[in-house]
């Protein structure tokens, strides 16, 4: 079994570009496009992801500026799960922007770190972008239609195959009293022959 981790990982070295050329070169600017294999779907992740193996595309536009390297594009993916209601499958076509700068470790003041992305290595590593715009995209409570009826919380039943299902509940604190109608209505049937 993949853990998060490793999947992560995966996905950062696939979506690590050399920046080398860019660095105190401010204006200059390069383009860059790569399509990898997503990686093992988190568990307990979002109710929507990429399916392992499928593609996710990326396309970004490295800046330099004075600060750091600018990176802006977008990512593009297919995104599965299931209903939130019945559990049929569901997809999600996604083209999210990324939008990030950066950062020369150099640059960064000790106490703006914790908040900043820095450029570690002459490295920009899109990977942790393009996680968090996919996720921010997904569908956090994805439906295959928007009046997709679910299923019976009694049996588990699709209610999309009968809709007139259901089931007569009778709680069991009054069951006693059930009974006691049921006598006093074949009581009342006998009186009115007498």
């Amino acid at each position: 079994m993949t853990s998060e981790n490793d999947s992560s990982t995966a996905l950062d070295a696939a979506l690590r570009f050399d920046a080398v050329d860019l660095v105190g070169r401010t204006g200059s600017h390069r383009h860059v496009e790569r399509t990898v294999p997503a990686p093992a779907r988190e568990a307990g992740g979002l109710a929507m992801q990429v399916a392992e193996g499928e593609e996710i595309a990326v396309e970004a536009e490295l800046e330099s500026v004075v600060e750091g390297i600018y990176a802006h594009g977008t990512v593009a993916a297919l995104l599965t799960g299931e209903c939130s209601r019945c559990l049929d499958p569901v997809e999600q076509d996604v083209r999210a922007r990324l939008d990030e700068l950066f950062m020369y470790p150099e640059k960064v003041r000790a106490d703006e770190e914790e908040d900043t992305v820095l450029l570690e290595d002459d490295q920009v590593n899109l990977g942790p972008l393009v996680r968090d715009a996919l996720a921010m995209e997904a569908e956090e409570r994805p439906l295959c239609r928007e009046d997709c009826p679910g299923l019976c919380a009694q049996c588990g039943f699709r209610l999309e195959d009968d809709p007139e299902h259901h089931h007569d509940v009778i709680d069991d604190r009054f069951a006693a009293l059930k009974g006691l109608f049921d006598d006093d209505a074949a009581d009342s049937s006998t009186e009115g022959k007498a």
